[in-house]
């Protein structure tokens, strides 16, 4: 367990108060060696056999290998019209707790720190350089709630940051904002970190004495137009907020979920949704240099309306994102055409699932995406057969009890993405 000075100044200084101070998270320094979930079964496409709910062979699925060929990709750009969103017709009828929308993907980096807590420059410093270095669409800045009250007093650092980040906010073009990073909770006596959580759409800091991460669950439902992240899990032994202990008010509030930062992305993710949560998945950089955009290629996805920070809440409201190892790759998943990944349906005896997968660099190429339900189990796939735009539907799959489904495409290079579940209830 590492201790940073400013935590033992702070633990010393509010001892006193018969409180614990959270610490600030360690640096993701190793990234690039988290793995993807190796499983040879799912790997093998002959485990996708005609009693699958996949039919690659069947013309009248949404699978189409024409829609794959690279002379028709234009590296510059890819628009929704080009990947036929209107898988959807007037006679479907929506189920209920169906999101809707017409939305096209933006790529981003929403957890982020700078020299206002224990990371180094501004929060301007990283805006400019996120947008200029990192090609960035969105860059936020969550610096570490208790450093941003230090020193006594305040310096204000919070509402600066806030300052500089309408300073950079360019709607449309270009999307800034400030959260903070809370240190939920420690175990004692030997002050292990149960979680940290990032913060978004908060007013004002949050109180910066806390007894376990269940005081960060009080403070986040009573902020009503606060959002929550889970960040990082098991980046120290303890950090899975008691393997994910569940509270419905809270659930309505964490809606996002990192699959960075740890060496079990994958397994943290499923032990959060088999437990309960309603979570989508992220990828953000966890800066503490000055590397916004460029510390590596991996990026959190959003389905927006317009790169606005109305939509993004929206966004994070719905669930609608997705993680990704590559820097300009997208997965989506729609259920029954026209509900978006993040729906939560009700009174479903079978669900149909529309996934589509792509890359704007006419190299990077796909071999499947994979289906897989609670416990991570793997449900079938779809041989995407290298090419640059994957879609495919696993057809009429039966609802029995309350479930949910999570899409994973991997690329020729080992990049994996992952799509915001479904959530059927019969």
């Amino acid at each position: 367990m590492k201790i940073h000075a400013w935590q033992l100044f702070l633990m010393i200084s509010l001892l006193a108060f018969t409180a614990m101070i959270a610490g600030c998270g360690d640096d993701d320094d190793d990234d690039d060696n988290d793995a993807a979930p190796v499983d040879d079964d799912t790997t093998d496409d002959d485990t996708a056999d005609d009693d699958d709910t996949i039919d690659d062979d069947d013309d009248d699925d949404t699978l189409d290998d024409d829609t794959g060929d690279d002379d028709t990709i234009d590296d510059d750009t890819i628009d929704d019209d080009t990947l036929d969103d209107d898988t959807g017709d007037d006679d479907t009828t929506v189920p209920e707790g169906c999101i809707e929308g017409e939305y096209d993907p933006y790529w981003g980096n929403l957890h982020a720190h700078t020299g206002y807590s224990d990371g180094e420059l501004t929060p301007a410093d990283a805006f400019e350089y996120a947008r200029d270095e990192g090609g960035l669409d969105i860059q936020l800045i969550t610096d570490h709630l208790e450093q941003l009250y230090l020193p006594f007093p305040t310096i204000n650092k919070w509402n600066k940051c806030k300052d500089q980040a309408d300073d950079y906010y360019v709607p449309g073009e270009y999307l800034t904002d400030c959260g903070y990073e809370y240190g939920s909770g420690f175990i004692l006596p030997l002050f292990l970190s149960t979680g940290h959580n990032n913060v978004f759409f908060a007013e004002d800091l949050m109180p910066i004495i806390q007894l376990d991460f269940h005081n960060f669950y009080d403070s986040l439902v009573e902020c009503e137009q606060c959002i929550g992240q889970f960040n990082h899990p098991l980046d120290d032994p303890y950090q899975h907020w008691n393997h994910y202990e569940y509270f419905a008010d809270v659930d309505e509030r964490m809606n996002l979920m990192e699959m960075s930062g740890t060496d079990y992305p994958w397994e943290s993710f499923f032990e959060a949704l088999d437990a309960g949560w309603h979570v989508s998945p992220m990828y953000n950089q966890d800066n503490h240099s000055a590397d916004w955009g460029t510390k590596n290629d991996r990026r959190s996805g959003l389905y927006m309306a317009d790169l606005t920070r109305e939509d993004m809440r929206n966004t994070m409201l719905d669930r609608r994102t997705f993680m990704s190892y590559d820097k300009n790759a997208s997965i989506k998943m729609m259920a029954q055409d026209v509900c978006w990944m993040g729906s939560i349906l009700s009174g479903l005896d079978s669900v149909t699932l529309y996934v589509e997968a792509f890359d704007l660099d006419e190299g990077d190429t796909f071999t499947a995406i994979e289906l897989y339900g609670p416990e991570a189990t793997y449900l079938g796939q779809i041989d995407c057969t290298a090419k640059t735009i994957c879609t495919g539907t696993f057809d009429e799959i039966a609802v029995n009890e309350s479930t949910f489904f999570v899409a994973k495409a991997i690329q020729t290079d080992g990049d994996w993405l992952v799509a915001a579940p479904i959530w059927v209830t019969p």
